[in-house]
């Protein structure tokens, strides 16, 4: 039972802040450009600041080891392309095979990472996520490229996915945290409030902007292949990668964000994506929609057996 308490403890803040987001946007106080508005603002500046001023006062000291960074990059790179291979074989129009692909591997965790993480183990869980965000964040942006460019004949330019990456604004500020961490470089204290201060909101605007960014379009006319995507993005994926990774020995912090990596649901910025490229947009706006509501149930079970067996 105290388990239990634990996992609401957990996730009902973070289903309240979704829950509240959804209310604002339904009672009008924010519109559809404002939110769009916020979720730039949020992954241009605040999701930037907040993994600046982490990454700048690690204690790397704990860290994980090479095995936890090489397990995330195979682990993402494998589910891609496995999807990248099975699913042209079940769905024939070239718009909707690269939104399915990218709806199977590409997961919201630069938004629930952070917050989750902290939930449950505090300051301690801030380095395993942090580290894992940046090689997360590249893997996702040059394999989301390749996933809608492949089936719509275009081709992934190497210059412009180059420069996609570097001009990242999640990128930039891990690698100028990094610079900050290894030269030492500190600031006055009034530039530490400023930056703690910012940090502290992120990741409860953050799920407040996600709460209201969802949106049914597309649900109806994509029942089938909606279906398949929560099927295999909040059971199966999750259930095999997680039973590999305990297998392989990882727990506590590091399995947590290994968790939140594999249940979350799909990226809000892979909608924008898939129309900027060519490929379905109502698919791609109904998979966010769907899977974050399955999503709450999937973690919610996940993190209570978790809890239950003593590995997180």
């Amino acid at each position: 039972m105290q388990e239990l308490y634990i996992t609401m403890g957990i996730m009902l803040p973070l289903l309240a802040m979704l829950g509240l987001g959804w209310l604002i946007r339904r009672v009008g106080w924010l519109t559809a450009e404002t939110t769009s508005g916020m979720n730039k603002l949020i992954f241009k500046l605040f999701l930037p600041v907040l993994l600046f001023n982490n990454i700048r006062t690690l204690d790397v000291s704990s860290a994980p080891g090479l095995g936890y960074s090489a397990f995330i990059f195979c682990s993402v790179l494998g589910i891609f392309l496995a999807a990248h291979f099975i699913v042209p074989k079940f769905v024939s129009d070239p718009r909707k095979q690269g939104v399915m692909v990218q709806g199977i591997f590409r997961t919201n965790f630069a938004i629930l990472g952070i917050p989750l993480v902290q939930a449950m183990f505090g300051d301690a869980g801030t380095v395993a996520v942090t580290l894992a965000l940046p090689l997360v964040t590249i893997l996702n942006n040059i394999l989301a490229v390749i996933a809608l460019a492949s089936p719509s004949g275009k081709k992934a330019d190497p210059k412009e996915l180059i420069k996609d990456i570097v001009t990242n604004p999640l990128i930039i500020a891990c690698v100028l945290g990094g610079v900050c961490l290894l030269c030492g470089i500190k600031f006055p204290a009034f530039i530490d409030k400023v930056f703690k201060d910012v940090s502290g909101i992120t990741s409860p605007l953050s799920l407040l902007v996600l709460g209201a960014s969802l949106r049914w379009q597309g649900v109806k006319d994509n029942r089938k292949l909606l279906t398949w995507t929560v099927l295999l993005k909040q059971a199966i994926v999750p259930v095999v990668m997680l039973s590999l990774a305990v297998l392989l020995g990882f727990r506590h912090e590091e399995l947590g964000v290994m968790l939140i990596l594999f249940a979350a649901p799909c990226a809000v910025s892979s909608y924008p994506m898939a129309e900027a490229m060519g490929g379905d947009g109502p698919l791609a706006a109904s998979q966010v929609v769907l899977t974050t509501i399955f999503s709450m149930g999937t973690l919610f079970v996940l993190i209570y057996v978790g809890k239950l067996l003593a590995v997180l």
